[in-house]
C-alpha cells in the first residue's frame, strides 16, 4: 500500500483519455468531500458515481451494489466501522481499489488499513498531485489485468423460437457480474428487435452490436465506450438494433471474429443472445464461441428441432466438446422423460432449468434478473450455473458424452415422442 502525504510535484494529467474511472465516497466530511469534487472536476475520465454519509450496515449492501472501480473511505469518522467496510468491499469486490483518507500518519494505523484491504493511504487534506498519481496506478493496475484477460464466449442458441433463450442469458449474465463479480458483456446479436434491453428495463439508445462489428477496423475503447449500457447488476449490454431498417446481418464474419477478440480482451465472460438458426449470420458467431448452449424445451417438437441442430452441426465439423444442451422448462411430471432425450440425443444433458413460468415473468415484466429469491428452485438452478461458469474446472468434464446406443435419425425422432 502507499502513504499518499499533502505534498507532491506537480505532474500532468495522465487521466483525460482513455478507460473511465467511477469513484463512491464514504462518511467524508464536507470539507474533504469538497476537496474531492474539486481535484476531479478537471478529470473527464474520472466518474463520482455516489456518495455515502454512512458506513457500511449488516443488512444495507446498496454500497456495494455501486461497483465502483475505487472506493474512497474517511477512516477518522469511526475507524472500526471504516475497517469493517473496507473488508467487506475487498471481500465482496475483490477487484475494486480501495483509499483510506485520514489526518493521522501512524505506522500501526497505516498497517491495520493495509491489511483490510486498502491500496492507498491518502493524508489530510488531499493532494491534488498525489490523488492524480493513486488513480493513475488504479488505471495500470486495470490495464495489466486486462492484458492478461482472453475472455470466453458463450453462445445460447434456441433450436425453435420461444425456447427461453434471452431469458436464460439475461439471468446468467446478471448473475455473473452480480454474484461472481465478473466483467460480463452480453450481446443481443438479433438483426432487429432484441429484447435483452427489455427483459432488463434499459432503454434503447441509438448504437448496437453490429454497427459496432461495422467499425471493427477501428475498434478501441473510445469507440466501445457508447455502445455500452450497463444494467444495475454491473452486467454490461450491446443492444439488437431497434428497428428493421437498414437490414442487418450482413456483416463479414471476419468483423465478427475482430469484435470478438477485442472483446475477449475486456471482458471474462461474453454471452451472445443468439436468434434461432443456423444460418452464416449465426453460424459467423458459433464458429468463434468457446462454448454453445442450445436451448430446448421437453417436448417432442423442440427435441425435433434439437435432433437436427445436432445433426447439422456435426455435418460442419463443429466441435462436439463445445455443444452444451439446456432442457429448460423442465419438469420431473410431465414431458419427455430425460434419458429418452439423452438417448435420442446420443449427448448427455448438460443443465435442467425448472420450469417456473410465473416466477420468469414476474422477472421480465420488473427487469430485475438476478432480484429473485435465491431460495426458489429456479435460482438455485441459475445461481449453480453460474456458480459452473466461475469454476477453476468448468463443469465440461461432468461424465462422459457418451450414453446408451442411439438409434437412427428416423428412431430417434419418433423415440422423443413416445
Amino acid at each position: 500500500m502507499r502513504v499518499c502525504g499533502a505534498r507532491g510535484e506537480h505532474m500532468e494529467n495522465p487521466l483525460q483519455v482513455g478507460e473511465p474511472l467511477s469513484l463512491v465516497t464514504i462518511c467524508l466530511d464536507g470539507y474533504g468531500l469538497g476537496q474531492l469534487r474539486n481535484s476531479i472536476a478537471s478529470l473527464p475520465m474520472v466518474h463520482l458515481r455516489a456518495e455515502f454519509q454512512h458506513y457500511l450496515a449488516q443488512n444495507d449492501d446498496q454500497i456495494l451494489l455501486e461497483r465502483a472501480d475505487i472506493y474512497v473511505i474517511d477512516f477518522d469518522q469511526n475507524r472500526e466501522e471504516a475497517v469493517h467496510t473496507a473488508e467487506r468491499i475487498h471481500e465482496v469486490l475483490g477487484r475494486t481499489a480501495i483509499f483510506a483518507l485520514s489526518s493521522s500518519s501512524e505506522p500501526l494505523l497505516i498497517i491495520r488499513a493495509m491489511r483490510c484491504g486498502c491500496s492507498e493511504y491518502l493524508l489530510k487534506p488531499v493532494n491534488h498531485d498525489e490523488l492524480l498519481k493513486a488513480l493513475a496506478r488504479v488505471r495500470e493496475q486495470r490495464k495489466e489485468k486486462r492484458e492478461h484477460i482472453r475472455g470466453q464466449v458463450l453462445s445460447f442458441l434456441g433450436v425453435k423460437g420461444g425456447s427461453g433463450v434471452t431469458t436464460l442469458a439475461t439471468y446468467i449474465g446478471a448473475l455473473l457480474a452480480k454474484v461472481h463479480n465478473r466483467r460480463a458483456l452480453l450481446v443481443d446479436y438479433h438483426p432487429e428487435l432484441g429484447d435483452a434491453s427489455f427483459y432488463l428495463s434499459l432503454q434503447r439508445h441509438h448504437y448496437h452490436f453490429y454497427a459496432l462489428a461495422e467499425n471493427a477496423h477501428r475498434l478501441d475503447a473510445d469507440l466501445l465506450r457508447p455502445f455500452l449500457v450497463q444494467h444495475p447488476s454491473g452486467l454490461d449490454v450491446l443492444q439488437s438494433p431497434d428497428g428493421f431498417d437498414p437490414p442487418y446481418g450482413q456483416v463479414s464474419a471476419e468483423a465478427i471474429e475482430h469484435t470478438l477478440e477485442f472483446l475477449r480482451g475486456r471482458y471474462e465472460r461474453i454471452l451472445v443472445d443468439c436468434p434461432p438458426g443456423l444460418d452464416k449470420a449465426n453460424m459467423a458467431i458459433i464458429a468463434q464461441s468457446d462454448q454453445l448452449y442450445l436451448i430446448t424445451t421437453p417436448e417432442t417438437p423442440a427435441l425435433r428441432h434439437l435432433i437436427h441442430h445436432l445433426d447439422q452441426l456435426r455435418s460442419l465439423d463443429y466441435p462436439r466438446e463445445r455443444v452444451r444442451v439446456v432442457v429448460n422448462r423442465h419438469s420431473k411430471k410431465g414431458g419427455v422423460a430425460d434419458d429418452q432425450i439423452e438417448r435420442a440425443i446420443d449427448k448427455r444433458i448438460y443443465w435442467k432449468v425448472p420450469n417456473h413460468y410465473a416466477e420468469v415473468m414476474k422477472a421480465i415484466n420488473t427487469g430485475a434478473p438476478a432480484s429473485l429469491s435465491g431460495s426458489s428452485e429456479l435460482m438455485s438452478s441459475l445461481m449453480r450455473w453460474a456458480d459452473a461458469l466461475t469454476a477453476k474446472q468448468p463443469e465440461a468434464a461432468k461424465g462422459k458424452e457418451a450414453v446408451k446406443p442411439a438409434a437412427s435419425f428416423g428412431a430417434r425422432a419418433g423415440g422423443a415422442a413416445r
